[in-house]
């Protein structure tokens, strides 16, 4: 009974970071998510300085990378909701979680290119962290022509 009450309350948190988000989203969001996106970019432009080393680190590139297409998912239900009216009240709440999903995807991304690695694990490394810049390129463009 106890572990119930505990994950009921870490949901309950959860819901409530959602929540926060999604307000901050909406009172200021338009210059913080361009200011995020731009940042996210930068991370890309500059992940491109590293080099390759000849061992290789896949687990944590393959992490960052499966982590990011949750928040693309997402974005991608965000879209949808322009287009099916009875989704719109789920945008800007799939836009918060999406957010939230690819600021944890972005420090596996990071972390993965501080690590170091092969070609190919640098490259599934940048791969993901333009992918989880995704959502917030989108929620620029969302409320700039939206809100």
């Amino acid at each position: 009974m106890l572990p119930l009450i505990s994950l009921m309350g870490a949901l309950k948190d959860f819901w409530e970071l959602v929540r926060r988000v999604q307000e901050w989203l909406t009172l200021g969001g338009t210059a913080l998510a361009a200011a995020i996106a731009l940042f996210f970019l930068l991370t890309w432009v500059l992940s491109h300085t590293r080099q390759a080393s000849a061992y290789p680190r896949p687990w944590l590139s393959r992490l960052a990378l499966v982590s990011a297409y949750p928040a693309v998912l997402l974005t991608a239900v965000a879209a949808v909701g322009l287009f099916v009216p009875g989704l719109q009240p789920l945008i800007l709440k799939s836009f918060a979680v999406a957010v939230l999903l690819a600021a944890l995807s972005w420090c596996f991304g990071v972390a993965a290119l501080l690590g170091g690695g092969n070609a190919h694990d640098l490259a599934r490394a940048r791969r993901a962290l333009i992918l989880a810049g995704t959502p917030w390129y989108c929620l620029t463009l969302y409320l700039a022509t939206h809100l």
